[in-house]
This record gives structure tokens, C-alpha cells and sequence, in this order.
């Protein structure tokens, strides 16, 4: 400020300054020798000379003496004519520079008063909206807002009042051009005893458009996924007729689990996706084998056993937005270690995967099997309770007996 300050001082025109204090001093000086003359013209005839020397010596003493302190008060006159001079075109240059800030800007400014009257408004304000000064001037600010936004200005001052600022999405209408997006920041200000609103407008259509493309190809990434896993989904149970529709329901299990277990939103999505697929890996067990009526033997069992790898060696290179292949690798884990691939126990066994192995277990047991009857769901219950806590994550029965028993949950 102080550089500011020197720079503009040294732009002040001194001639101008010296001009006005010596006309001044000029003109006092005149003044006082014209009395001094005319004292001296009326007084010579009636005052001895000697008398009339002594005192015209005086008075040149008291002249010059008058003289000097009218200079050192010229001096430090123009000194503080000078400063104020600088300040106030200092001020005025700052003003100019701020508003010259302002129009070079991205963002539309307003200055209004709480009913929305326009004070000042930048050259982007009117020129992005089609209006000239004048004409925005005379316009509210709400009269810039499509009526669905306009409607909600009461509401947003009374809020601006209780908080001093705030931001908010609205959508500004245009002379001859489409309702333009914008994000705008008010903050209260006061001046001279009145409230007054500093308003930021910034344009967001374009970031909103680019919003809409990127959510619709979004939405077209996710309808193709959703059919690739439905096609990975048919591609196993067309080679085990008996298990049609096990891998849609398991997911359905395994959802509501997860969403009674509170888990967050994105998870129960990959619980979902991983239900689906779980049994993809069956796809390279024989069809005479898994169609089997009879009991399996231990070589063919063993061959079953593998679809929990074989699953997880097709889905790992799969970049699903969720650990899909981890939960289909460890679906068949029990929590006291003895299920299957790795023999993996408690903690060790992640969350989703505890969920899916008794959704699994489940509608298994609820279901029609080759080489037995379905089981009625409330055998299948007990068969969680009785194995809580040893094979199955104790949290999870608890979800999914509440499910049946007070949420009336039904695979249907």
C-alpha cells in the first residue's frame, strides 16, 4: 500500500500546487504592503522622521517576520494539499482498478439490497444474460431465475440472514439464448446502516452438460455389464438345469442381508454382483456330474469343490468396480476353517463372502437337488442356528433369521 501510495503521489502535477499557494501568497504579500504603504503615505506629514524611520524599521521586522511564518505555513499547507490530492486520486484508482477486476473476471457480480434491487452488476452479468446496463438495472434479481427457482428467494433470505452467507444451484434465463446453470454464492455486507448482498454468479452449464454425458454413459457401461453378467449367469446354469435361477436368488438373499446388516450402499452392490456370478465356475464341472442323482464320489466331489477357483480364475481379470472374484473364491470358507478352497477361518473370511456362504447354504437347502428333495425353509433356518457361530458368522444368522422371521422374507 505504501508503493501504491508513493506512486500516485509522484503523479500529482506540483506546478499546479506551487501555483495555487504563490497566487496566494502573492496576494497576502500585496495586502499587507498596500496598509503598510497607506500608513505610511497618511502618517509621514504629522510624525517626526526619526520617529516615522524607527517605526517603519519595526514594521519591516514584523513584515518579514510575518512573511516567514506565511511560508512555513504555505509549506506544510501545500504538504497536506499534496497528500490529499494523492489519496483521493489513490481511492479513485483503486475503484477504477477493482472494477476493471471485476468485468475482467469469469463471474457475475452483483451488488443488491435484500428485495433483490440490482446496485451494480459487472459488464459479465449483463453482456452473459443479453441485457444492457440499464435494462438489467431495472431488474430484480429474482426476474433472472426460472420461476421454479424464483419462488424459493424468500426462503434463501431469510437463510442468507441467519447465516451471513450461502451457496446455492439455480438456473438463470437469457434474452434469445437457453436458461443458462449457475452456482450461486451471496454474502451480507453492511454499509452506511443498510444490509446489503455481494452476489457470485458462475456459470455451470457447461460442466452440467458434461455431468449429463458422463452420467448416461455411465448408465449404457452399466446396462452392458448387467447383461454380461446375466449372459456369465445363464452360461453356468444352462449346464445344470437343476440350479436354474440358485445364482439369482442367492444374490437376492444375499442382498437383504447385507442391507439388514447395514452395510454401505456401494458393498450390497458387489454382494449383489458376486451373487450372480458365485456358481460361474461350475461351468467346467461335467454336466453328468453335477446332474448326478446319486451321492458323489470323492474324485467327482472334489471336482465340484473346484468351482469356487475355477470362478475366481475367470472373474480376476474382470476390473469389476468391487472384489467380485475375492467373494466367489471365498464363498464356501466356514468360520471354524473347515470349508473350502484355502481352509480359511474367522476374520480372515471377508464379510461379503460370509454373507453369500449362508445365503448359499440357504436356498440349497430350500431347493430341489438330483440326488434329494427341497428342504422346507424353517430346516434351513435351523440348520444356521444350529451351526451359529461354527460355520457361520454369527452377525449374519442373526440378519438373515430376522429377515424370515419378522421381515417375512420370501424368495419369490
Amino acid at each position: 500500500m505504501k508503493n501504491k501510495t508513493t506512486l500516485v503521489f509522484s503523479h500529482v502535477r506540483w506546478h499546479i500546487v506551487a501555483a495555487y499557494f504563490l497566487a496566494v501568497f502573492l496576494a497576502l504579500l500585496a495586502m499587507i504592503v498596500a496598509v503598510v504603504a497607506l500608513v505610511y503615505i497618511n502618517a509621514a506629514p504629522h510624525v517626526p522622521r526619526d520617529v516615522l524611520q524607527d517605526v517603519a524599521n519595526k514594521t519591516m521586522m514584523r513584515l518579514v517576520l510575518i512573511l516567514g511564518v506565511l511560508v512555513v505555513l504555505g509549506g506544510v499547507g501545500s504538504w497536506f494539499l499534496a497528500h490529499i490530492i494523492a489519496a483521493r486520486r489513490q481511492l479513485k484508482l483503486q475503484a477504477d482498478f477493482d472494477a476493471l477486476l471485476l468485468d475482467l473476471g469469469a463471474d457475475s457480480i452483483f451488488v443488491h439490497d435484500l428485495k433483490g434491487n440490482c446496485i451494480y452488476a459487472n459488464e459479465i452479468a449483463y453482456r452473459s444474460r443479453g441485457y444492457d446496463e440499464k435494462e438489467l438495472a431495472a431488474l430484480k434479481l429474482q426476474a433472472l431465475e426460472v420461476p421454479e427457482y424464483a419462488k424459493l428467494s424468500e426462503t434463501r433470505t431469510k437463510e442468507l440472514l441467519e447465516n451471513g452467507e450461502m451457496t446455492f444451484e439455480s438456473v438463470h434465463v437469457r434474452k434469445g439464448k437457453a436458461p443458462m446453470h449457475v452456482e450461486v454464492h451471496s454474502r451480507l455486507v453492511s454499509s452506511e446502516n443498510q444490509k446489503l448482498v455481494v452476489t457470485a454468479v458462475h456459470d455451470v452449464t457447461e460442466r452440467k452438460r458434461t455431468e449429463g454425458e458422463l452420467r448416461e454413459a455411465s448408465e449404457k457401461l452399466q446396462r452392458a455389464m448387467e447383461g454380461t453378467i446375466h449372459a456369465m449367469a445363464v452360461t453356468a446354469e444352462i449346464r445344470d438345469p437343476y440350479t436354474a435361477g440358485h445364482q439369482q436368488r442367492v444374490a437376492k438373499l444375499a442382498t437383504a442381508i447385507a442391507r439388514e446388516m447395514e452395510l454401505p450402499e456401494e458393498q450390497v452392490e458387489g454382494i449383489r454382483v458376486a451373487g450372480i456370478l458365485h456358481d460361474i465356475g461350475k461351468t467346467y464341472v461335467p454336466a453328468e456330474i453335477l446332474s448326478k442323482p446319486g451321492i458323489l464320489r470323492k474324485n467327482e466331489m472334489n471336482l465340484v469343490k473346484d468351482h469356487a477357483e475355477v470362478g475366481y480364475d475367470l472373474l480376476k481379470t474382470v476390473e469389476f468396480a468391487w472384489p467380485v472374484a475375492q467373494i466367489v473364491f471365498q464363498h464356501h470358507e466356514r468360520m471354524d476353517g473347515s470349508g473350502y478352497p484355502r481352509g480359511l477361518s474367522g476374520e480372515d473370511i471377508m464379510i461379503e463372502a460370509r454373507i453369500m456362504g449362508v445365503a448359499d447354504v440357504i436356498e440349497a437347502m430350500a431347493s430341489h437337488r438330483p440326488y434329494r428333495p427341497a428342504f422346507s425353509v424353517e430346516k434351513a433356518l435351523l440348520e444356521i442356528i444350529q451351526k451359529k457361530g461354527i460355520l457361520y458368522d454369527a452377525q449374519v444368522v442373526d440378519a438373515c433369521l430376522k429377515l424370515f422371521n419378522e421381515k417375512q422374507f420370501s424368495f419369490d
